[in-house]
């Protein structure tokens, strides 16, 4: 079946298109509007933020303020009947607009007079239906949409006879019980001939209200469904790099092709012949000028969603939904939600076409997240599930227990969207205590760290645990937990008939060959693995390697391997009506409690400034004054600064850390049965480079500066990283009754200018730029920072929504700098706030600061290299691990891998043991023995 393209979707809504600036506080437009003749009052004026939520209508005095739920821009529409339509564009900051007095026209346009003969309504009912199913759609939400008032629609005759033409000069009031909405449609142009149509307006939703549980949920549902199925949603993953995630596969028509017939029905019989994979690695470019994203799609672009059932099969072999993109100039602008700013550009057949006004969400829908889905068929897709391969089964005390992990998820595709952190701990359940916890990075679905073991550690059965936050959806009793044996150094454990290391084993499409049976002590030991798929043919495997000296270490007969522990199993959600998900980590999260001079908790916004890395943050604590920061990348640990707005130079408030719940310790125990042998001797002799580096201890060093000095009196960071600023306006220069710090800057600063311009013709906007420029109608704007941290978006917009009480000091560097490059080539404006200042000085000022633990580094497992020139016959080599290597992936093409490592000083067996995952998601396993003998 071929693809058709004469069906071609050109939906011309006029879009809103902002560009969100810091969080989600709330700016007020204000304005009038009058009779343009005689200047009185329009009341109940219909005054709204195009294609959004957000509208009102005029007051007795033709007044209205309209409360955004966002900052950027928008197009205000300002209409009433028997006027003309005006439009005008705006940007909101976090003070009051007001924009003015808007003087409407009466319009000369009226509706034809409406003959009441029987010809007429059959001609306009005819009319009527076909528009309804243009405009409406065909499907079943288009069946739970009514159009209130047909009436105030017209069909004016079309001189070629060849297009069915509608206009209305009121408002099409569209009830949608499918998705919750009452739509107010602005229709400027409709026309449908045999192959394409075009609708154009101005959309104005209003929520529906319902006292009905099942009926909201049921809007939930279908708005969500709604956006799976729209552009916006596969630009949005565009953006955010998370095509594959999100379900979407590109492909496009390979240059060369030769096919001058129908595709066949069959698309994979095409793939590789006339269609090819897109590649998606730079389809994407950020602006940080503007904070706008540039999309690059050329040609006619074929999406698949393989998340979503199609409306109508293309293909007999392909079952997830089918679309085609084309874009004029093969570019697209678009912002972070994925909202096209020329929307006239896109043409849409496919899937994604037959959608019409029944399916359309307001700009300002937020796709619900993982985080806030409660159903349990929604959960159980993010379903999460932990295996952890060690390096041995059972420690003593000083050991290092090393480590991979290896996370399975019920549906592979969202991998690379759902959890980026992982939360190891080592549990003492007699005493219900973590007694070591770590938070490791997790990278494409694996992780790998160690736990040292203090030597001081009592002998017991300890619990290695692993988990997501979202795992604590599933309960606590679903997370990843391990048994680890510690025990008294002179203890050995006697092999267990059920569990030996004495032959070979083979599980799965994995296999290890050496190079020898037999070797020598200290000398080369080569591996070869090999992974295959069901085929027997090679296939890429992420693997993690374990070699033991197997007369040191037996294993236990309570001991799990990665088949039997990675496959999904079936859970259950937990119902949570009654309580907040556990939510979803991409990064490091953490909460506070922010309490002002009488220890009262306060609401109003707080700074948070984070050093080594600089970053600036911004808060708002709820009633009880507690706040949280999420999806933050930094390892180790951070000191974060937190200042309240109404800080100046002295002290104010407090803030206290808030600990996560720990997850529930009081889980079954497990017993193993193997006989404990009590010896004389250690059953240990530490290797000394198994210790992960090289350590040397230094000797102290002080450095005293009067610069230093001078530092700790001003409470001011002297070094930049972009150089000596050309001017710094201060604190105590700026005018902070204004509220809004870009108010504040026209004049203040030699060289810098802050004014409006004309916006093409849309009304005026701010812009900043340094006076050398030579465009006055389009200068290149500054770049702006935020205590070193760049920061993306409109200079006006980062400037405008920061209050003047919170700065400490501007730069302003007019140069190029090799720092920043061509990003700040048109000068930099560089803000630092009052907690701007490193540890020692917050310690001076007496700022609140938080210490937060970051992701935990990865060490590297050392092994000895013994050659003929360094022997080192000195040392005793008596290792219990051998070997152990976590990144080992093999060859996609021919499915192997090599590693080398050198034996030890031991006469004895060394048991190998290699697990993981190939390409398709299976788990391999491989147990394997080799012989040292002199």
């Amino acid at each position: 079946m071929k693809p058709t393209t004469n069906h071609v979707f050109i939906f011309l809504l006029t879009a809103l298109f902002h560009s969100a600036t810091f969080g989600q506080i709330r700016g007020i437009i204000t304005g009038r509007v009058i009779d343009a003749k005689t200047d009185l009052p329009l009341v109940f004026a219909n005054v709204f933020l195009n294609n959004t939520t957000v509208g009102i209508v005029t007051n007795e005095r033709g007044e209205f303020y309209l409360n955004p739920t966002t900052l950027g821009s928008f197009e205000i529409v300002i209409s009433f009947l028997g006027y003309v339509t005006q439009k005008i564009q705006i940007v909101v900051d976090k003070s009051i607009l007001n924009i003015g007095v808007i003087k409407l026209i009466t319009s000369q346009t009226q509706l034809g007079i409406v003959e009441v003969t029987s010809d007429h309504d059959k001609e306009w009912e005819k009319k009527i239906k076909k528009f309804r199913e243009i405009f409406l759609g065909n499907d079943k939400f288009a069946a739970s949409c009514t159009i209130v008032n047909p009436w105030v629609i017209d069909f004016p005759r079309d001189e070629t006879g060849n297009k069915l033409i509608a206009k209305s000069l009121s408002p099409i009031e569209i009830e949608n019980r499918a998705l919750g909405y009452k739509i107010l449609f602005h229709l400027t142009k409709f026309w449908q001939n045999r192959n394409e149509y075009s609708i154009i307006g101005n959309a104005q939703f209003i929520e529906l209200n319902s006292i009905d549980a099942l009926e909201i949920s049921n809007w939930k549902m279908n708005r969500r469904k709604s956006y799976q199925h729209s552009v916006h949603h596969l630009f949005k993953s565009i953006v955010e790099k998370r095509i594959s995630g999100e379900g979407f596969v590109l492909y496009i028509e390979m240059s060369g092709s030769k096919s001058t017939g129908p595709r066949s029905s069959k698309f994979y019989s095409e793939l590789g012949r006339t269609v090819e994979l897109y590649d998606t690695n730079s389809l994407v470019n950020k602006d940080l000028q503007n904070g706008l994203y540039k999309i690059s799609l050329k040609g006619k672009v074929e999406v698949h969603d393989r998340k979503e059932k199609p409306r109508k099969r293309v293909y007999d072999d392909v079952f997830g939904s089918v679309s085609w993109i084309s874009v004029n100039n093969n570019t697209l602008i678009v912002n972070a939600d994925g909202v096209p700013r020329n929307p006239d550009d896109i043409v849409v057949s496919g899937d994604m076409s037959l959608g019409r006004i029944a399916n359309m969400l307001p700009l300002d829908y937020k796709p619900e997240k993982v985080n806030d889905l409660q159903t349990k068929t929604d959960f159980l897709v993010y379903q999460e599930q932990i295996y952890v391969h060690t390096d041995k089964p059972y420690y003593y005390p000083g050991e290092t227990i090393w480590f991979k992990g290896y996370i399975n998820y019920a549906t592979p595709s969202l991998r690379d969207s759902l959890s980026k952190t992982v939360h190891i701990e080592l549990i003492d359940r007699t005493v219900k205590s973590v007694l070591i916890a770590k938070t490791v990075e997790i990278t494409n679905g694996f992780f790998d760290n160690d736990l040292l073991l203090p030597d001081t550690l009592a002998a017991k059965t300890y619990y290695l645990r692993a988990y997501t936050n979202f795992n604590r959806n599933f309960g606590d009793e679903n997370l990843f937990i391990k048994p680890i044996p510690v025990l008294t150094l002179t203890d050995k454990i006697y092999p267990s008939s059920v569990a030996d290391y004495s032959t070979q084993h083979r599980v799965g499409f994995l296999t290890i060959v050496s190079d020898k049976k037999v070797y020598k002590p200290r000398e080369k030991i080569t591996l070869r693995l090999k992974t295959k798929n069901t085929d027997n043919n090679p296939i890429s495997a992420s693997l993690s390697l374990s070699v033991v000296d197997s007369t040191q270490v037996v294993p236990l007969d309570i001991s799990s391997n990665i088949l039997s522990a990675y496959p999904i199993k079936e859970l259950r959600a937990q119902q949570l009506e009654n309580k907040t998900p556990f939510q979803m980590e991409r990064g490091i999260s953490f909460s506070g409690r922010f309490l002002n001079q009488s220890d009262k908790p306060e609401q109003g916004l707080i700074n948070i400034v984070q050093f080594n890395p600089n970053r600036f943050l911004m808060a708002q604590p709820d009633e009880h004054g507690f706040f949280s920061v999420s999806d933050l990348l930094f390892y180790d640990s951070a000191t974060f600064s937190v200042n309240a707005i109404k800080a100046k130079d002295e002290k104010y408030g407090k803030v206290e850390f808030v600990k996560s719940k720990v997850a529930n310790i009081d889980f079954e125990e497990k017993i193993f049965k193997n006989k404990i042998i009590k010896t004389q001797f250690p059953q240990r002799s530490f290797f000394a480079s198994q210790s992960s580096s090289a350590a040397q201890m230094l000797k102290a060093v002080t450095v005293k500066s009067s610069r230093r000095e001078e530092q700790y009196k001003t409470g001011y960071r002297i070094k930049r990283p972009y150089g000596k600023p050309d001017y710094v306006l201060r604190a105590k220069d700026i005018n902070a009754s204004y509220g809004n710090l870009l108010l504040t800057l026209p004049g203040k600063i030699p060289g810098l200018i802050v004014r409006q311009v004309n916006n093409d013709g849309e009304g005026t906007k701010w812009v900043v730029y340094i006076q050398r420029q030579t465009s006055i109608n389009f200068p290149a704007e500054v770049l702006v920072t935020i205590n070193n941290a760049i920061v993306t978006g409109k200079p006006a917009d980062i400037i405008g929504s920061i209050d003047p009480n919170t700065i400490e000091s501007i730069e302003v560097k007019k140069g190029i700098n090799v720092l920043y490059g061509s990003v700040g080539g048109n000068g930099i404006v560089a803000i630092y706030t009052k907690g701007d200042r490193d540890d020692e000085v917050i310690a001076t000022k007496e700022i609140p600061t938080m210490k937060v633990q970051g992701y935990s580094r990865s060490r590297n497992f050392n092994s000895p290299i013994y050659n003929s020139l360094k022997p080192n016959l000195n040392r005793v080599d008596n290792r219990s691990t051998i070997y152990w290597n976590p990144h080992i992936v093999t060859n996609d093409k021919t499915g192997t891998a090599e590693v080398s490592f050198f034996s030890s000083d031991l006469q004895t067996k060394y048991m190998i043991v290699a697990e993981g995952v190939d390409k398709n998601n299976n788990a391999v396993r491989y147990e394997y023995c080799i012989k040292i003998a002199k």
